[in-house]
């Protein structure tokens, strides 16, 4: 707000009293095309205007009460209104509407002040600079008391009015208006022109804040992308705009950039809480890199920066397991799967112990992981056919072996995604149990046979024996 403060109203009213152009002086040289001669003329006319000496007296002595100490504002108030009941010219009584709300903002009566300020310009016989600062603070009190449609008509008409004039707080108040009222299309060229006239000398965060909401409320993720880009140049230490940088990125199919950001966010000490360090390691395993994910996560648990709740376990094991690193895996879903009540992490702790060949482990898990339910037809059937081959591979040599591996085969044919392959195990099983037969029934006929030739070769000796007795 450009609300005089207490001791600056005294050099005001010096400048009204003795008529000098107290903003005039300061009005700003307008382009040819801007100021027609008659507006020239019109603000030399308002810029001679001198208070009457009883009007100057009734001013003087109220900021004489203001700026005592400790002020007196309520009385310097009484005395401007003991002053506008009398009969006043306009300028007179402009004027003292003028003080009398910049007091009232003083003490607090927002309302108050913006009536006095807006029969200021109902008015409209001060000079055309002052008018237009009043019109300015109009539009900031009726911003801060939320009343954003008068905000933003009062905005607008000093923008307009101001030109080049018109500063980065002037936009940002009136692009704020719009975006409160849910018209980010109508807040869009404000804040951006904020953002534009932003000084590099002092950066103002909101104003860039309230541009990047606009951006995403818009869905222009490339103008968001690239306002963001800035965001983290000129506010490195703020982690919120690297974590949204890299979602912007990560939405636009750039995840190695946005894996990039989380990574400088990561090493400047910036992402620390528990939420985003578990996002910067599965932002890992999306881009391929299981295994700097797993590292990562596993050392932040060691160090109590993310805890070992279910959903943090399960995605390490995930990423050990991705990473070809079976023992990792297998340790981490050895103490997760107990904390879910259903059977999934027992299933994956089985196909763990299976492709480690671990035969009776990965047969125990996979039990455990159907009885414990949870888990779709597919998988119970797969989960049947990973126990039949893994009996078959403890023991294809005894009959008691294979029997119990078809076992398992036939009740995963029951399940439509793995009746076919268990189909084939359970024939593969049957000709070699067919084979073995006609196996043994060649060498039990061949057996016969030797028998009987032995037993014939006997009766010829004891033939031969007998004639030649």
């Amino acid at each position: 707000m450009s609300i005089l403060k207490p001791h600056l109203l005294r050099r005001w009213l010096a400048y009204a009293l003795f008529g000098l152009a107290m903003a005039a002086a300061a009005v700003p040289l307008e382009s040819a095309f801007a100021q027609s001669r008659e507006q020239e003329a019109e603000e030399r006319r308002r810029a001679r205007q001198t208070l009457s000496p009883a009007a100057g007296r009734s001013l003087n002595e109220a900021l004489n009460l203001a700026n005592e100490e400790p002020p007196q504002t309520r009385q310097a108030v009484e005395v401007i209104n003991k002053l506008l009941q009398r009969d006043l010219s306009p300028f007179d009584k402009s004027t003292a509407l003028e003080v009398r709300g910049q007091l009232l903002y003083q003490l607090d009566n927002l309302n108050g002040a913006l009536r006095d300020f807006v029969e200021v310009l109902r008015i409209d016989a001060l000079p055309l600079e002052r008018l237009r600062q009043i019109r300015r603070n109009v539009a900031q009190l009726y911003y801060t008391q939320e009343r954003y449609s008068e905000a933003i008509r009062f905005m607008e008409t000093y923008i307009r009015e101001a030109g080049a004039d018109a500063q980065g707080n002037d936009y940002f108040i009136l692009a704020a208006s719009y975006a409160q009222t849910e018209n980010y299309r109508g807040a869009r060229r404000p804040a951006e022109s904020a953002v534009r006239l932003d000084q590099p000398v002092d950066r103002k965060k909101q104003f860039y804040d309230l541009l990047n909401l606009i951006y995403n409320e818009l869905r222009l993720e490339s103008e968001r992308g690239q306002l963001l880009e800035r965001m983290v140049e000129y506010f490195p230490s703020e982690e919120s705009y690297w974590v949204q940088l890299a979602s912007a990125y990560s939405a636009a199919n750039r995840r190695g950039d946005a894996l990039a950001a989380l990574e400088v966010a990561y090493a400047a000490g910036l992402i620390d809480d528990e939420a985003k360090i578990v996002t910067l390691a599965q932002f890992y395993y999306d881009q391929n890199n299981p295994y700097r994910g797993a590292r990562l996560l596993s050392r932040e648990m060691k160090a109590g920066n993310v805890s070992r709740e279910l959903k943090n376990l399960e995605l390490l094991a995930q990423l050990w397991a991705a990473a070809r690193e079976q023992d990792e895996a297998i340790a981490i879903l050895t103490e997760a799967a107990p904390k879910r009540s259903d059977g999934r992490l027992y299933y994956q702790l089985g196909q763990s112990y299976f492709a480690d060949e671990r035969w009776r482990l990965a047969v125990q898990n996979l039990r455990s992981a159907i009885n414990r339910g949870g888990l779709s037809d597919r998988e119970i059937g797969n989960a049947y056919v990973l126990i039949g081959t893994a009996l078959f591979q403890q023991d294809s040599d005894t009959e008691k072996g294979r029997a119990d591996s078809r076992s398992e085969f036939v009740r995963a044919q029951r399940y439509p995604g793995t009746s076919s392959v268990a189909s084939s195990w359970v024939q593969y099983i049957d000709t070699i149990e067919a084979t073995l037969k006609a196996q043994a029934e060649v060498e039990r006929i061949q057996a016969v046979a030797r028998k009987e030739a032995e037993i014939n070769r006997c009766n010829a000796i004891l033939d031969v024996i007998e004639l030649g007795g």
